[in-house]
C-alpha cells in the first residue's frame, strides 16, 4: 500500500481548491493521502522519528523493547513515538507471542509541491 503525503502551504486553501475542482467536474479521481503543512510535517518527521522509521524499515524488529535497546532510548520514549506514528498511519503494530512488533504499513511518497500541482491541474 502507498501512503502519499502532500505538503501544502495551507490546509484550508487546499480543501477549497479541491472543493472547487469537484464542483467544476475537474477532479477525475478522488485524491488519497495525508495532507499537512510544513510545520506539521516537521513535527511528525522529527529526526528521532525518522531514525525510528528507518530502523523499523531496515531491520527485522522483534519487539518495541528490542527497538528501544537498538536505538539506545528509553522504552517509554520509543513506545510513545511508535504509537504516534501508528496514529498517523505510517506504521502498524502486530501482537506476536505477547510482544508488540512495529512494521511499516505503507510505501511512503512525499509531494512537496502539492499546491503547485493543484493549481497547474486546475488551469488545464
Amino acid at each position: 500500500m502507498n501512503c502519499e503525503i502532500k505538503i501544502v502551504e495551507s490546509i484550508s486553501k487546499y480543501n477549497k481548491e479541491i472543493n472547487r475542482k469537484i464542483h467544476k467536474g475537474l477532479l477525475v479521481k478522488p485524491e488519497k493521502g495525508i495532507i499537512m503543512t510544513p510545520e506539521i510535517f516537521s513535527k511528525v518527521f522529527s529526526p528521532e522519528r525518522i531514525k525510528l522509521l528507518q530502523r523499523i524499515y531496515r531491520n527485522d524488529i522483534k519487539s518495541i523493547y528490542q527497538l528501544a535497546k537498538d536505538l539506545d532510548k528509553p522504552y517509554e520514549v520509543v513506545f510513545r513515538n511508535v504509537k504516534y506514528l501508528e496514529g498517523v498511519g505510517l506504521i502498524r503494530i502486530k501482537d506476536k507471542d505477547k510482544k508488540k512488533i512495529p512494521y511499516i504499513s505503507c510505501k511512503l511518497s512525499i509531494d512537496m509541491f502539492a499546491n503547485e500541482g493543484i493549481e497547474a491541474k486546475a488551469r488545464v
